[in-house]
């Protein structure tokens, strides 16, 4: 008898790998299956609101999958695609459960319409500050200690940030290492943030569950209130918007609390 399938979509700029920590215990019960890395495929260009993503999404379903319903889990970025797919293709899911989605609806919605039209766009998201990242380092061990002093790792589980430097750099040809995930393509997704799901949950026939990080800085108990008043379904864990990989333990189990019992 095949295992049930568990699909994970990463966020914006943190390949799958890096949360081997989170979802490798998993492979007991499920079969895990996920993408490297969203945006990088020429043929699924980052477009407005996302579209293409959730196209390579769905493409990458059919092929790792065929046709066997799968439980699709994301973060953040992939939190939306993920229910952007299920919106799109519901046959192809059993249930989504997203972790700290940047799901803009109502208010959220319209402004981020606004700042797309009036050019404010990367003050409003991470896009500002992803243009100026660094992206090389001379070796690994320079990288992590890198990372570790940055507001944004600067919690994460020590082995969840040693996969993210292994499995989110790759040798530069003119030495040392440089980042896997393209930041023109980072940059690229942030700008295209979606803003159109304003009242999809009504369209929606999977069941969905939204996981918050209790300190996030983007899924705030006033969006929280929000959601719920949609009628979204959400609990919270301890960390903020990058718990998965500041808390994998703690994020694994919420995961099983969620997760159909036949699975």
């Amino acid at each position: 008898m095949s295992l049930p399938i568990l699909h994970f979509a990463h966020a914006n700029g943190f390949p799958a790998g890096s949360y081997r920590v989170l979802l490798e215990p998993l492979k007991t019960h499920w079969k895990v299956e996920s993408l490297d890395r969203f945006g990088h495929n020429p043929t699924f260009p980052v477009d407005h609101n996302w579209q293409a993503l959730v196209n390579e999404l769905l493409d990458h379903l059919q092929q790792a999958c065929s046709d066997q319903k799968v439980t699709g889990i994301g973060h953040s970025l992939g939190g939306v695609i993920t229910y952007m797919a299920a919106l799109k293709q519901p046959q192809r899911f059993e249930q989504i459960i997203l972790l700290d989605p940047p799901l803009m609806t109502g208010l959220d919605s319209l402004g981020l319409k606004l700042a797309k039209k009036l050019g404010f766009i990367d003050k409003v998201t991470p896009a500002g500050i992803t243009r100026g990242r660094r992206s090389h380092w001379p070796n690994r061990e320079l990288a992590i200690e890198y990372f570790a002093s940055k507001k944004l790792f600067s919690k994460f589980h020590a082995q969840a940030l040693a996969d993210y430097v292994d499995h989110g750099t790759e040798p530069d040809p003119r030495g040392g290492i440089r980042l896997r995930f393209d930041p023109g393509v980072e940059v690229a997704i942030f700008r295209n943030l979606a803003d159109h799901l304003s009242g999809s949950l009504k369209r929606l026939q999977v069941p969905v569950t939204l996981v918050r990080g209790q300190q996030s800085d983007l899924l705030t108990p006033e969006r929280e209130k929000r959601l719920k008043r949609s009628g979204f379904s959400c609990i919270s864990v301890p960390g903020g918007h990058m718990f998965p990989l500041e808390h994998p333990e703690e994020t694994r189990h919420c995961l099983l609390q969620l997760l159909k019992p036949q699975q």
